[in-house]
């Protein structure tokens, strides 16, 4: 059986140590047993990268190093790296010397829970700090009169007689400015005009993009993350069109400014813990009673089971061209990023703690 490998030292397992880590314990032991896994890192007394042979704490036995031995290593310490400044404990294994309160003799000698601990805040103040940014950065933004949310919704293609998914059918594009008007709703054709699966009033792929791309041209665009639109971009490759939809240089995402806004940290890392994305999936059919997905059976509207009528209503103009609609887009469908960049709620501490929590803008766009 292959052995297991680990590149950082938080994910091995407390039983698996290296010889060293076994000569360094207070009663220190020696490898009896075959290794039982590796760890490829960067050697702390060298800084290179290396790889390190673990043995399991139960295939181990003590070394030959009489008691008499063992005190006098002790007394030749000039540092007790035993006991730990901050709670006091007596590890098995060396305290490591951490100088973050001052240097040379003046600095602490700490446990692993402490280490991780002060580890802990140390990130912590590094991400309130970004979060400042963010919030500023926010704001910037928000003062654009150019700046425009792009929210895209899939309509799933129909999937294959083995219960296989399609490539979406058709894709839903809602372009709103900074207070949440809708300038662009328009629901654009992904597969080719006969191909069933798309809503019946889906535009023509080649002229709504090209019309589109020339309202997003001079503005400011916010998007959920950079991956929203590979599906778009590939069915326009597979159509053979042009995938230039979104001005260069001046796309921001919102997912990794979300991130740092929230300041919130894996306690076990110390990284940053990102938001789920807001969108609505829908759910999987049920596995079939043997146990394979199966397509669902389809029963022509008005016999008994069988699906409701679909009406879906056409677009008023059937120009070509991205006007503005006549009323307001219904609440559902306006992009979550929309009700998350409110500058009270980022600005006001008592808006922020009435209101759901918004999401800022950070350091990794491309206009900061």
């Amino acid at each position: 059986m292959d052995q297991p490998e680990y590149t950082r030292w938080n994910t091995v397992p407390a039983h698996l140590r290296t010889a060293t880590q076994l000569a360094a314990l207070d009663l220190p032991r020696q490898p009896a047993g075959p290794v039982r896994a590796t760890i490829a890192t960067r050697n702390p007394g060298t800084g290179r990268k290396d790889e390190f042979d673990l043995y399991d704490l139960g295939e181990t036995r003590p070394t030959p190093a009489t008691a008499a031995q063992l005190t006098a290593a002790a007394a030749r310490r000039t540092t007790n790296t035993r006991t730990c400044t901050d709670c006091g404990a007596h590890p098995e294994t060396p305290c490591t010397f951490s100088s973050g309160d001052g240097d040379g003799d003046g600095g602490r000698v700490l446990c692993g829970t402490c280490l991780h601990i002060t580890h802990l805040r140390t990130r912590q103040a590094e991400a309130r700090a970004a979060a400042r940014d963010v919030t500023a950065t926010a704001a910037r933004l928000l003062a654009d009169e150019h700046l425009a949310v792009l929210h895209v919704d899939y309509t799933p293609g129909e999937p294959t007689a083995g219960g296989n998914p399609r490539p979406p059918a058709a894709a839903r594009l809602v372009a709103v400015d900074r207070t949440g008007a809708p300038f662009c709703d328009r629901t654009v054709r992904l597969t080719g005009p006969r191909t069933p699966g798309a809503p019946i009033h889906a535009t023509d792929p080649a002229q709504t993009m090209a019309d589109l791309a020339g309202l997003l041209a001079e503005r400011t665009i916010v998007i959920w993350t950079p991956t929203d639109l590979d599906p778009l971009y590939d069915a326009l490759r597979r159509l053979k069109l042009n995938t230039a939809l979104l001005p260069e240089g001046r796309v921001n995402t919102l997912y990794p400014a979300a991130t740092q806004w929230r300041a919130d940290l894996d306690p076990r890392t110390g990284e940053h813990r990102g938001p789920h994305p807001a969108r609505h999936r829908r759910p999987p059919p049920p596995p079939a009673p043997d146990g394979r997905r199966r397509r669902p059976a389809h029963r022509p509207a008005g016999q008994p089971g069988g699906d409701a009528p679909v009406t879906t209503t056409p677009p008023a103009s059937p120009t070509p061209a991205l006007p503005a609609p006549a009323a307001p887009a219904p609440q559902a469908s306006t992009p979550p990023a929309v009700l998350l960049l409110d500058p009270a709620a980022l600005t006001d501490p008592a808006e922020r703690a009435r209101r759901p929590a918004p999401l800022g803008l950070g350091r990794r766009h491309p206009l900061t």
